[in-house]
């Protein structure tokens, strides 16, 4: 079994376009002004991307978050450090705090691969009456992630590599 990494427990506050609030409880990493890392094992099997991807009990999440990108990435890794997906979902309205990091989900989301292949997921769950504002993240976020998505999984590789082999020494 492996061990629970250091840091303060910290909620992520996924707040729906619904307006249903999602709270995962995590390990706060890295608490920025700017950027979090959050991280939490997946308890129990779990299919992604339409059965596409599956995720095994014990899945480690990485999760990074930016206060002034329209995305945040889950790095999804298995017990060794090894990444199995990067799982990109289009966020606005980002915050930090000591005690949680809020921010509202506008649906879609792209799966990159290890091979850094890329898939745009969930489009059909974005309201089809959505605000502007919203509108212009969400474009914004979809652009960057088919523009620059092998970019921004070596970043969140190397945003949370430093986690992973603490993680790996702890056992």
């Amino acid at each position: 079994m492996g061990t629970r990494l250091a840091g303060p427990l910290v909620e992520e506050r996924k707040h729906k376009l619904d307006g249903r609030t999602l709270i995962y409880p995590c390990v706060g990493l890295e608490l920025g002004p700017g950027r979090a890392v959050l991280y939490y094992r997946i308890d129990r099997d779990t299919e992604v991307a339409d059965g596409a991807l599956h995720l095994p009990a014990g899945t480690c999440t990485y999760a990074v978050f930016w206060t002034d990108r329209p995305f945040n990435v889950y790095h999804w890794c298995d017990a060794r450090g090894e990444t199995i997906a990067y799982y990109c979902n289009a966020a606005t309205e980002t915050g930090v705090t000591p005690e949680a990091v809020e921010w509202l989900d506008l649906e879609a989301d792209v799966l990159i691969t290890p091979d850094l292949c890329s898939r745009v997921l969930d489009m059909e769950e974005v309201p089809a009456h959505l605000a502007p504002a919203h509108q212009a993240a969400l474009g914004l976020a979809l652009l960057r992630l088919a523009h620059d998505g092998a970019a921004i999984a070596h970043e969140a590789d190397a945003v949370t590599a430093p986690h992973r082999a603490q993680r790996g020494r702890g056992r």
